[in-house]
Order: structure tokens, then sequence, then C-alpha cells
């Protein structure tokens, strides 16, 4: 537009400072008694009614709405309704999970007891194997070294060991 190329090659500086110069283009016309006054947003010029005719027009608008009928609010209680829902849908969810966690740790401390129970019962043949074989070394470190006489009894193979 005409204002535009008055005002130059544009340097630096965004909307405010178009704006700024804008003001200053529209003060300089009105000293000079020039009227550039350009109305934004519309091609027409807004209609101008008398005041009866606006005050006819707003009663016929005001007619055409049809009077509130039924209960207020009633979209607010369906999502307050909907939000508890949804609320308790998760509490029960999280419910779950905590006794699903629970189960599962239950599950696993009885594994462990029955196996530490299975291990004691094993343990009492272990030891006394273990006992058997330890006195046998004894008995043949004792022969060995003279402490003890020999016996014909010690034999130690792998079916007595079993």
């Amino acid at each position: 537009t005409l204002r535009e190329r008055k005002l130059g090659k544009k340097k630096r500086g965004g909307k405010m400072d178009r704006k700024r110069k804008e003001r200053e283009a529209e003060l300089e016309a009105q000293l000079r008694g020039e009227d550039i006054t350009q109305l934004k947003g519309g091609e027409f010029p807004a209609l101008r009614y008398s005041d009866e005719e606006t005050e006819r027009l707003l009663a016929e608008a005001y007619a055409a709405i049809p009077p509130r009928a039924g209960k207020r609010g009633t979209l607010n209680l369906k999502r307050e309704k909907r939000r508890w829902f949804i609320k308790r849908q998760y509490d029960y969810k999280k419910k779950l999970e905590g006794i699903a966690t629970h189960e599962r740790r239950m599950e696993k401390r009885h594994r462990i007891s029955e196996e530490m129970k299975e291990c004691r019962r094993e343990a009492r043949g272990v030891r006394a194997k273990d006992r058997e074989y330890r006195d046998v070394v004894l008995r043949r470190w004792a022969e060995m070294n003279g402490h003890a006489m020999p016996s014909k009894e010690v034999v130690l193979s792998n079916e007595t060991a079993s």
C-alpha cells in the first residue's frame, strides 16, 4: 500500500515497530489535515440501524432463543460420574496389582522355605556319610602314623560310601 512505501525499507523490528511507525504516519497526516484512516477487518462499512429497528431486531433474536428447560449441570454431573467411575476402575486395578505382587512374593518365600526344609532333611544323611568318611580317614592316618593297630574291617569303597 501507499503507507508501506512511504515507511521505506523494513529494518529490524516486528509488529510493535510497524504499529509505532503507522501511528507516527497517522499523526503526521492529522497535522497536515489528511484522513488516511483505514478500516481493518471488513470490506463493507457496518450497517447502521435506528434505535427502533435495533430494539425490534434484538426482541426478535431474544424471542428465537428457546427457554431453558430441564435440570442444570447435567453434563457436569455426567463428567463427575464418569471421572469417579474411571478412578474406581484405576483403584481396583491397582489393588489387583498389589494382590498379585503379594502372591508372587509369598510364592517365592514358600518355595525358598520348602527348599530349605528339603535341604535340612537331606542334610542328616549327608552329615552321617561325612562323619563316616572322616572316621575312616582318621583311622587310616592313625594306622599310618603308628597310633593305632591296623583293623581289617576298615575298607573304603564306592559301594559302602553310597
